[in-house]
């Protein structure tokens, strides 16, 4: 394709393949020691709890026309900031106590637990059982007893 093309489309659309814009800026301007006390100043005249920290974060960020991220960031620096509190980890194994266990050591605990109850142990059933099945059992077993 020609030069006459990339005029044309220029000309129609503004842009190009491979036009480079001039007066198009990309890239924001660092920081200043000012705005970086402004934010500081805002955040903590918005009083910032671990549960409105991340909002507060945001509306400054609108405010001074800068990313969220960028906000926490400085905020981070200065040492202000309020992060929220960690959830806790919802992981497989803390349903039945959240410790690794052996298949077992769990087949033992629930034996055991069905012998304080009283009961007659099956050991075909027993050693069939997964590892966490004879957690969740032995887990139900003690609560009854309780």
């Amino acid at each position: 394709m020609g030069d006459r093309f990339y005029n044309q489309q220029l000309n129609r659309l503004g842009t190009c393949p491979g036009y480079n814009n001039p007066n198009k800026r990309n890239r924001k301007m660092p920081w200043t020691d000012e705005s970086k006390a402004e934010a500081v100043e805002l955040y903590e005249a918005a009083n910032p709890t671990p549960e409105t920290s991340m909002e507060i974060v945001k509306e400054i960020a609108d405010d001074l026309g800068e990313s969220p991220n960028g906000v926490r960031m400085i905020l981070t620096k200065a040492g202000v900031y309020v992060k929220k509190t960690p959830a806790a980890k919802a992981s497989g194994g803390a349903s039945t106590g959240g410790t690794r266990v052996s298949k077992q050591a769990a087949q033992d605990a629930l034996t055991a637990a069905i012998t304080d109850a009283g009961q007659e142990v099956d050991e075909d059933v027993v050693s069939k059982l997964t590892g966490k099945a004879a957690q969740y059992f032995t887990k139900v077993l003690t609560a009854n007893a309780d």
